[in-house]
C-alpha cells in the first residue's frame, strides 16, 4: 500500500543512554532526538503538509527495545480538513519490550468542517514495560460558529499485554442532535484521554492519584477506570483544549515523579 506518510522509529538501550534509529517517507518526518532533561530522549513528529486532506493515509511504527526509554510528541496539532470523497486514515503500531518505557503524547487532533477520520492504534507490550499515552480531540473553527461541523471520527486503541487484549477503546463521534447529550459528550465539545500502563499501578495508587487531582479539577467532567495488568484510563470532557491539556500534563507529571522517578517534562514547542 502506498502511504501519504510513512514513519518508523526504533529505540535501543545502549547503556547508559537510549539511541534512536528510523526512517520516514512522504509527508511524515521526525526531528533528531533531543534531550529535554538528563533522563529523557525525545522525538518530535512532523507533518510537512500542514494538515490531512481527502484520501490521505498514514502509518507509524514505533518499537522500543528492552530497557530503552523514549518520549514521542508532535511539533504541532494534527489538522483534518474536509474529506468529501474518502476519509483520512491513520494507523499506528507500537511494540514495547520488557523494561521499556514509552511516553506517547501528541498535540490535539483538530477536526474541521466536513472532516472524516479513521484512526487505529495497536500496542503490543510486555507485562514489565510501561506506556503513557495521551490524546485530545477538538472541533475546528467553522464559519457559522457551530461546535460540531465535522462529519465523523472513528478512533480505536487496542492494547495487548503479553499477547492478551487488556484494553479495547473505541471512540466513535458522529455529530447529530444527540452528540451533546447524556452518555456522549454531555454538553461539552472537547474530549481528552490519558492511558497509563505500569507494573506498579494498582487500586491504591489510582485512589491516591484521584485524590491529588480531584480538588483542583472539581469543575471538570472526568472519569477514571482501572484496567487489568496495571493500567488506568482517564477520560476528560471540557469546552477548552487548554483545560484538558493542563489536566493531562499534571497527571503525566505525577506519573513521571512517582512511577518513573523523573521530573515533569517541559516541551519545547
Amino acid at each position: 500500500m502506498k502511504y501519504t506518510g510513512l514513519l518508523s522509529l526504533a529505540a535501543k538501550n545502549r547503556k547508559p543512554r537510549t539511541v534512536v534509529h528510523g526512517y520516514y517517507e512522504g509527508a511524515f518526518k521526525y526531528t533528531r532526538p533531543v534531550k529535554l532533561d538528563e533522563q529523557s530522549i525525545s522525538v518530535y513528529l512532523i507533518h510537512v503538509g500542514g494538515g490531512y486532506v481527502d484520501g490521505d493515509t498514514y502509518f507509524t511504527d514505533i518499537q522500543v527495545e528492552e530497557g530503552a526509554e523514549l518520549v514521542v510528541t508532535s511539533q504541532a496539532s494534527t489538522k483534518v480538513y474536509k474529506t468529501p470523497i474518502k476519509p483520512v486514515e491513520q494507523y499506528t503500531m507500537i511494540r514495547l519490550a520488557p523494561g521499556s518505557v514509552l511516553e506517547y503524547c501528541l498535540d490535539p487532533l483538530i477536526m474541521y468542517d466536513g472532516a472524516r477520520f479513521i484512526q487505529e492504534t495497536v500496542v503490543e507490550m510486555d507485562e514489565k514495560s510501561s506506556l503513557i499515552f495521551s490524546e485530545v480531540i477538538t472541533p475546528g473553527w467553522s464559519k457559522d460558529g457551530q461546535d460540531f461541523r465535522y462529519d465523523w471520527l472513528r478512533n480505536k486503541l487496542k492494547v495487548y499485554q503479553g499477547g492478551k487484549l487488556v484494553l479495547y477503546d473505541h471512540l466513535y463521534l458522529n455529530p447529530d442532535e444527540d452528540l451533546g447529550g447524556v452518555l456522549q459528550m454531555e454538553g461539552y465539545t472537547h474530549i481528552g484521554s490519558f492511558v497509563l500502563f505500569h507494573p506498579n499501578v494498582n487500586r491504591e495508587w489510582i485512589d491516591q492519584m484521584y485524590g491529588k487531582i480531584e480538588s483542583e479539577y472539581s469543575q471538570i467532567r472526568f472519569g477514571i477506570s482501572q484496567i487489568d495488568g496495571g493500567g488506568v484510563v482517564v477520560r476528560i470532557l471540557s469546552d477548552r483544549t487548554q483545560t484538558i491539556e493542563k489536566m493531562i500534563h499534571d497527571i503525566h507529571s505525577l506519573v513521571r515523579e512517582e512511577l518513573l522517578g523523573k521530573k515533569k517534562i517541559l516541551w519545547r514547542k
